[in-house]
């Protein structure tokens, strides 16, 4: 199976929220890991918001990050998913970031692995097989 894993899944994974068990589960199905580079800014920022928080430490901030990088088999550049990633986001009132991991999974086929609930509801409307 492929799948398209977004920053706000691989944060719970990284993390090791409640969310994270059924992730890595999903994750072990993979043969195939996708995310576009936006995934690299969306990650650190996610985990500086956890250090400014008190939650975590500067390096084990960076520790995660590279956890987080680590999950994935490949990253495809957002150029080439943006103009896509836009036209999408306009039919469906939904934010360009978020359209980026989708518009990724509907390329390859690959399932959304998120934990961004409307992300979730946006992929099951256009493509139940992503979810």
């Amino acid at each position: 199976m492929r799948a398209v894993l977004d920053a706000s899944a691989a944060v719970n994974v990284v993390m090791r929220t409640d969310r994270a068990a059924d992730l890595i589960g999903a994750l072990e199905g993979c043969d195939l890991v996708l995310a576009p580079t936006l995934f690299h800014g969306e990650v650190a920022n996610t985990l500086w918001k956890y250090v400014r928080a008190g939650v975590i430490d500067k390096q084990t901030a960076l520790t995660r990050l590279d956890e987080a990088r680590g999950l994935v088999d490949s990253f495809e550049a957002d150029e080439g998913l943006a103009t896509e990633a836009m036209s999408q986001a306009i039919l469906h009132a939904h934010p360009v970031y978020d359209l980026l991991y989708l518009v990724l999974a509907m390329r390859y086929g690959a399932r959304l692995l998120s934990a961004d609930g409307k992300l979730m509801e946006l992929a099951a409307r256009i493509d139940p097989s992503m979810v």
